[in-house]
């Protein structure tokens, strides 16, 4: 009999959340498809990394499917990358995952990865026309994860911030993507701006001053925004 109470009572706890991630559940867009490659090797051997990947993204970039395949170096961090791609659908990443560029990489890396690559796959939330990036631009590149319940709250103050960013000096491109079906409260921001100068003005204008201030209370993890440069 007591554990019947208590699994009543934890349903009951879990009630709320379980209403807010229904609530808060987004269609998946056959479309456009953008994945995050997090990479992270020993210092010693960032330059054998930087070798690596970067033949990976000359090749993927000759791929079926393949719209925009770009590779991006922490910095700061020169053992850190982002691989960043835009596939025409799910399938055409799905199909990219048995390739043999793929399968290259993941056996180059393990003698020099500090874990497995993370890969992330979005779809588009608000987004600026995909283009190559410039060289020398200011790249940065945010992870957002709230609690569940506030989905529909931080879709709102990225809609708002997109539109207001969107009209900043010096911006570049500014993705907003939406990390689903999987995590449909995480969020990623790709940025590019024509300097640091140019992003720093960004990061203290009002609208981002106001989102910062509004999202903290419904963070679930720390506010996570670096900075990257393109590797050619």
């Amino acid at each position: 009999m007591k554990w019947r109470v208590a699994a009543i009572a934890l349903g009951l706890l879990t009630l709320p959340y379980a209403a807010g991630a229904q609530q808060n559940q987004v269609p998946v867009i056959d479309g456009p498809t953008y994945v995050m490659t997090y990479v992270e090797v020993v210092p010693s051997a960032a330059a054998q990394a930087v070798t690596f990947l970067k033949n990976y993204r000359d090749a993927a970039r000759h791929e079926p499917g393949a719209m925009q395949v770009d590779l991006y170096e922490e910095q700061g961090q020169a053992h850190r990358f982002v691989v960043g791609e835009i596939w025409q659908n799910r399938t055409a990443v799905k199909t990219h995952e048995m390739s043999a560029a793929s399968t290259e990489l993941t056996q180059q890396l393990k003698s020099i990865e500090l874990g497995p690559p993370d890969i992330r796959i979005h779809q588009a939330h608000s987004v600026t026309p995909p283009k190559a990036p410039n060289p020398g631009d200011t790249i940065i590149i945010s992870h957002v994860d709230v609690f569940g319940g506030n989905t529909g709250k931080l879709i709102a103050l990225l809609n708002t911030l997109g539109e207001a960013s969107r009209k900043d000096s010096g911006m570049v491109q500014y993705d907003i993507l939406d990390e689903v079906p999987a995590h449909t409260n995480h969020f990623r921001m790709l940025e590019e701006w024509a300097s640091q100068a140019a992003w720093e003005a960004h990061d203290r204008a009002p609208h981002t001053q106001a989102y910062r201030a509004a999202l903290m209370p419904m963070l679930g993890t720390p506010y996570d925004q670096r900075l990257y440069r393109v590797v050619n």
